[in-house]
């Protein structure tokens, strides 16, 4: 695109731009896949190639679904990607996870109405290749992996599997109540040791409504404590000196945002961290380290504060972990969702690419209610 051109998607919008110094950014969209597959995720090969993969409920009627996990690939940097493929793992918002060895991991989570799901509640998957996402081994992880969730209709894990300083893997899993375990792996997941249960200080299990461990994403500081950012209830959670939305408006998975906790223990005991300056209904993070040395978030606003859809800010990391400036040269990769709607898709995260160029996946939902998966080749101009 030109320019000039009057397309509202040609670019992305920089809000408060200070250190950026452009209030847009040129941007290449490239859809992926077909109508309906939502929420995707990308991963960065070892070979440089580009691997996403998203999933796409289809209505079986009866109140059964079936969510199907798809794959594709593409060799320059995200212009192209092969056919869509679907795959025969099981689970709905697959992510990705990749180590320095190039092993890759999916978490996902499994519904209970979907036809595949023998055990009647919500229990999840890990899996893991060492070829590029050619083949996988698969690791249920439902009741009988958890202490204490004998009854729990929620088994669910962290968003990513993180790769620490010294080559550990860990994972986070819990069921509602309080049962919450960090899973380590010295082997490269061939084997779990599953026995550390964490503890958080503050938090009381009988208020949360779902794992407190689900979707949360990993980070270790430069000087070795555990940061984690959780996905909460903002009821149990509210932001100081801003109440939650009125309780009228129903939907309250779209008002949740983010807390950070932090682990000097290795992950045994947490306590609660400053606010890091995101708002209600701003979730799904994802962070990377930029090549010059600056770290970007990436998010996805849910509702009250349109455009719908991912983005992201600038930020800084510290010896103690990151710091992250909202209010400023704010990027809104994505604002295809029209205005209308209570929620769109979005997702993240981003990557970047040799070359400097950054690749974000999200996925977005038209007038007509259905969602569009896509990815968007962007550049941050230098520090």
């Amino acid at each position: 695109m030109s320019e000039g051109s009057s397309d509202p998607h040609a670019f992305i919008e920089v809000r408060n731009p200070v250190s950026v110094r452009a209030d847009r950014l040129p941007v290449e969209r490239v859809p992926i896949g077909i109508p309906g597959d939502y929420k995707p995720s990308i991963a960065l090969l070892a070979d440089r190639e580009l691997l996403l993969t998203a999933f796409h409920q289809v209505k079986l009627g009866d109140g059964k679904i079936r969510e199907d996990m798809l794959l594709v690939r593409s060799r320059d940097g995200g212009r192209t990607w092969s056919d869509r493929a679907v795959t025969g793992l099981v689970g709905r918002e697959p992510y990705f996870s990749v180590a320095r060895d190039g092993t890759l991991f999916i978490t996902a989570h499994l519904l209970a109405p979907d036809v595949r799901n023998a055990r009647g509640y919500i229990h999840s998957y890990l899996y893991r290749s060492t070829d590029g996402g050619r083949t996988w081994s698969t690791r249920p992880i439902a009741r009988e992996d958890v202490p204490g969730s004998d009854q729990a209709e929620w088994i669910l894990t962290s968003r990513n599997v993180l790769e620490l300083a010294d080559g550990t893997l860990i994972l986070g899993v819990s069921a509602p109540g309080g049962s919450d375990w960090l899973w380590r792996s010295t082997d490269g997941a061939e084997t779990w040791d599953t026995s550390l249960r964490c503890a958080f200080e503050g938090v009381d299990p009988s208020r949360l409504s779902w794992p407190f461990m689900a979707e949360t994403v990993f980070w270790q500081a430069c000087g070795g404590d555990l940061l984690a950012l959780f996905r909460v209830d903002p009821r149990v959670f509210p932001m100081p000196g801003s109440d939650p939305p009125g309780g009228d408006q129903g939907g309250w998975y779209r008002f949740e945002r983010l807390v950070l906790f932090r682990s000097g223990d290795g992950g045994s005991r947490w306590t609660r961290e400053p606010e890091i300056g995101s708002f209600y209904g701003e979730m799904y993070p994802a962070i990377l380290r930029l090549a010059d040395g600056r770290l970007l978030l990436t998010f996805t606003v849910r509702d009250l504060r349109p455009p719908l859809g991912v983005q992201a800010v600038l930020g800084i990391e510290t010896p103690d972990g990151f710091a992250f400036a909202f209010d400023r040269d704010r990027f809104v990769i994505d604002a295809k969702t029209p205005l209308d709607r209570e929620s769109g898709g979005g997702f993240g995260p981003t990557l970047q690419l040799a070359d400097g160029t950054l690749v974000t996946a999200y996925s977005w939902m038209g007038g007509d209610g259905v969602d569009r998966a896509e990815v968007a080749r962007w550049r941050i101009p230098p520090a």
